[in-house]
């Protein structure tokens, strides 16, 4: 047996220091195939994502070294493949690399070759097939594919989302997470597509499940009925439950040691996405890597066992890193999912934008439902960002029968009796809000005729209302939608903003909201129709002539759809290459207050709609996000945060 002692930190460069740390000693040996690495991870340290590798040499290096992004990697059981995901065809892909091959560097080759995207790996105990998640049927389901057949068997079925699939090591069951009616639990069904139930108790949500190398335990992220994310292990009896470790910081990709002793898993608690480990008896998790960069996935090989011991620990982690907020420019995202409110932070942005359905909240008069504004709240608030709460959604019994969900209130008293409510609830936590949005759509405006002078009613009204309650609170039109000179069922946006002052809005607004979409454009290039980022200046010289030049634009979504196999509608001839989504948007934060210093802020649409149960893979607001159905980060996403860190560490 051979027996090397290590400790271990993976710097920026990639580079294996060799120190003592308090934290603990890692000593890792192998038993079998001693020329292969001992454990891979994926990270976006040397670009848009690659596979890294340590060697027994101590050594780290990335074995996947492509300008396109590869994550997740996966061992086959014999530890000499790695499976993972890869966008080098322009889709999403299932990969494999032999890393046995000594003839020249190994060459890795396409295994699910489909324009679905395809992501997760995970091994069939015999080597001879991969099972993933595909989005080929429109949403995501469980597929397997044997290594030497050009096609792939699904095997669930539904509307919902499916994903994280994890193979037993007895080749019975395979573990995923599914969101069945917006909860997610983690479900057991047979290869073969059989069977399928739930492996988590009421009340417990699940994710990323992991099973032990001798298939009897299974370990997986789980919240509790109080939202507490943990590590808990069912197993080996069907009763058996226990919650190894509790975090208050973003936790997933479990992985086990061969011996069955070790979890690995990644987590935001240090400020950064790093790779930890802990022993499954439970205890304090030891972090593996320091780093600036997104390291996730780390995997043991199946021929290495792991072990450490721990001096210390990190029961008490350190505080999540919090850039200093910008002074000069407001940044935010659109985001979907709350679990990703973390993510505001890593970005190196200030602020998220919630949304507040005033249908929802108040189904019939006087009856509140708070849930989903009061979850915006906590999520936002727990990550110390503050909120844009967009207000929209009229409740059926305050419009027209048959009326649909963005007609105006019948009646301004009652919308302002809500807003005073909202701001009542939201004081000091609340720090702007956009009432309504694109108001000079038909849509949006309840299919009727967009009608400025009405906006502006219902502008005064939420003006009035919330600031007699919070003063402090912005006031924020609603984002126009940039039409140019106007269509049939849009309302051209200067004729619009015009409109308002004409109907007597200056005065009721703190900002200016604007959507200028560029429809593919470059930040630089200029449409005639207006159509393009540079509309800015056109809004900002109407707000000027009707002598409101001091008060700013506040651009409140921007971004660029990416190109796709999916039919898009009118999205699709608009749509970018993924560099180009990430040079644009890298460039529109980066120069915005030097090209147009009136405008104060700037929320990206969208951080993750991609990876969320409720739009389906043709979506198209799946395709302006910067984070993968897999929730890994696209290029624009890497280049927003070096940008951003950059700029605000100077």
């Amino acid at each position: 047996m051979l027996k090397k002692h290590l400790i271990v930190i993976l710097t920026g460069g990639g580079i294996l220091l060799l120190l003592t740390i308090a934290l603990g000693l890692l000593y890792f040996y192998t038993t079998k195939q001693p020329s292969l690495p001992i454990f891979a991870f994926a990270s976006d340290r040397s670009g848009a994502g690659d596979i890294f590798v340590l060697d027994r040499s101590g050594q780290i290096r990335n074995v996947t070294n492509h300008p396109s992004a590869d994550w997740n990697p996966a061992w086959s059981p014999n530890g000499s493949m790695l499976a993972f995901t890869s966008h080098r065809t322009g889709n999403s892909d299932i990969w494999l690399l032999n890393l046995l091959k000594t003839n020249g560097e190994a060459q890795p080759r396409n295994l699910s070759n489909h324009p679905g995207w395809d992501y997760s790996p995970t091994w069939s105990p015999s080597g001879q097939s991969v099972a993933f998640v595909s989005e080929r049927d429109g949403d995501p389901e469980i597929f397997v594919q044997n290594l030497e057949s050009d096609t792939a068997l699904q095997i669930t079925f539904n509307d919902d989302m499916d994903r994280l699939p994890a193979w037993s090591p007895d080749g019975k069951l395979i573990a995923f997470a599914a969101v069945r009616d917006g909860v997610e639990k983690i479900h057991l069904i047979r290869p073969d597509g059989t069977d399928e139930h739930t492996a988590t108790p009421h009340p417990l949500m699940g994710t990323a499940p992991a099973w032990s190398p001798d298939s009897k335990r299974l370990a997986f992220i789980g919240w509790d009925e109080e939202n507490r994310g943990g590590i808990y292990i069912i197993g080996p009896n069907v009763d058996d439950l226990e919650r190894i470790y509790q975090s208050a910081g973003w936790l997933g990709s479990l992985g086990w040691s061969a011996d069955g002793d070790w979890l690995t898993f990644t987590s935001w608690v240090s400020g950064n996405h790093e790779v930890y480990a802990m022993q499954a008896a439970g205890g304090n998790p030891t972090r593996l890597t320091i780093n600036e960069a997104w390291d996730d996935f780390l995997v043991i090989n199946p021929g290495s066992t792991f072990s450490t011991t721990p001096q210390e620990g990190i029961a008490q982690a350190a505080p999540a890193h919090k850039l200093p907020p910008n002074p000069h420019l407001v940044t935010g995202v659109n985001l979907a999912d709350l679990s990703m409110a973390y993510l505001i932070n890593d970005l190196g942005f200030g602020w998220g934008k919630g949304f507040v359905n005033w249908g929802t909240v108040e189904p019939e008069p006087g009856e509140f439902r708070w849930v989903d504004p009061d979850n915006v709240i906590d999520a936002m608030g727990d990550q110390e960002v503050k909120i844009l709460m967009r207000v929209h959604g009229t409740p059926e019994w305050a419009r027209p029968p048959e009326s649909h969900l963005s007609h105006p209130p019948n009646n301004m008293a009652d919308f302002a009796n809500f807003l005073t409510i909202l701001a009542t609830r939201y004081k000091g936590q609340v720090a702007a809000y956009e009432i309504w949005n694109e108001p000079n759509l038909n849509y949006e405006w309840g299919y009727l005729p967009p009608d400025p002078a009405a906006y502006t009613e219902m502008l005064k009204t939420a003006y009035t209302a919330i600031k007699a309650v919070d003063p402090d609170a912005l006031i924020i039109t609603g984002g126009l939608s940039t039409t140019g000179n106007g269509s049939p069922t849009a309302y051209g946006d200067l004729d619009f903003l015009q409109g308002m002052y004409d109907a007597g809005a200056k005065g009721y607004f703190d900002a200016f909201g604007s959507h200028p979409y560029a429809f593919g454009r470059s930040p630089d290039e200029v449409d005639p129709w207006g159509l393009s980022l540079s509309r800015v200046q056109e809004q900002h010289q109407v707000m000027v002539a009707n002598g409101d030049a001091h008060t700013p634009i506040w651009i409140t979504e921007i971004g660029w759809a990416l190109q796709t196999d999916w039919d898009l509608g009118e999205h699709q001839n608009i749509s970018v290459t993924q560099e180009q989504q990430a040079q644009y948007l890298t460039e529109t934060y980066a120069n915005m207050k030097q090209k147009w210093p009136f405008v104060d802020a700037i929320f990206l649409f969208n951080l993750d709609f991609s990876a969320v149960p409720w739009y389906t893979a043709s979506e198209p607001m799946r395709w302006y996000a910067i984070l993968n159905p897999d929730r890994t980060p696209r290029p624009a996403y890497i280049m927003l945060r070096q940008t951003m860190h950059s700029q605000q560490e100077k």
